[in-house]
């Protein structure tokens, strides 16, 4: 069976050049910014960012891009070393997530907006949900692991209803049953 072309590639190869690289039609440019947007999540902080922070995170690291999480609260705190140390366990940086203010631009945008704590966010029922979560400051190591898997377990289940889940697996570090 030949292959198609003129050989021209594989003349370039034995001449110890590179073969030419050919455009090929309906790959990026144009088709890929028709693609959607993924689904902006904004966790909301109730009396501190450290929950917000903590769920955005871990669905900013679950999703890898397929959503958009977003920390938002009126208070931003140093982060607890503890819970530092409770995601590093499963590599994971919350380093790599900032809280931003409050805005109603941002939450008009959000495809769903999640309350972390004991408090109801005035805003459409169909895209909130509020997430009674203990506040993991000042907590012991296992007490912030419980926290951080209660937060991981529902981070995960949010990808699955928003249709964006992949594979997943167990964190060595993980209490989760």
């Amino acid at each position: 069976m030949k292959a198609s072309g003129t050989g021209t590639a594989a003349a370039r190869v034995r001449a110890g050049s590179p073969p030419r690289l050919v455009a090929v039609p309906g790959t990026g440019g144009a088709d890929a910014q028709q693609r959607p947007q993924p689904p902006l999540v904004v966790f909301v902080g109730v009396a501190d960012d450290v929950r917000s922070r903590l769920a955005a995170t871990l669905t900013a690291y679950r999703s890898r891009g397929r959503v958009q999480a977003v920390s938002v609260s009126a208070v931003v705190v140093e982060p607890d070393p503890m819970v530092l140390r409770s995601l590093a366990q499963i590599g994971v940086d919350l380093a790599a997530c900032r809280t931003q203010p409050p805005s109603a631009r941002l939450l008009e945008q959000a495809d769903l907006v999640v309350v972390m704590g004991y408090d109801q966010l005035a805003a459409d029922d169909r895209r909130t949900e509020d997430w009674c979560i203990d506040d993991p400051r000042g907590k012991d190591a296992d007490a912030v692991r419980c926290i951080r898997d209660a937060i991981d377990r529902r981070v995960q289940r949010l990808l699955i209803r928003l249709g964006v889940a992949g594979p997943t697996r167990r964190p060595a570090g993980s209490t989760a049953s």
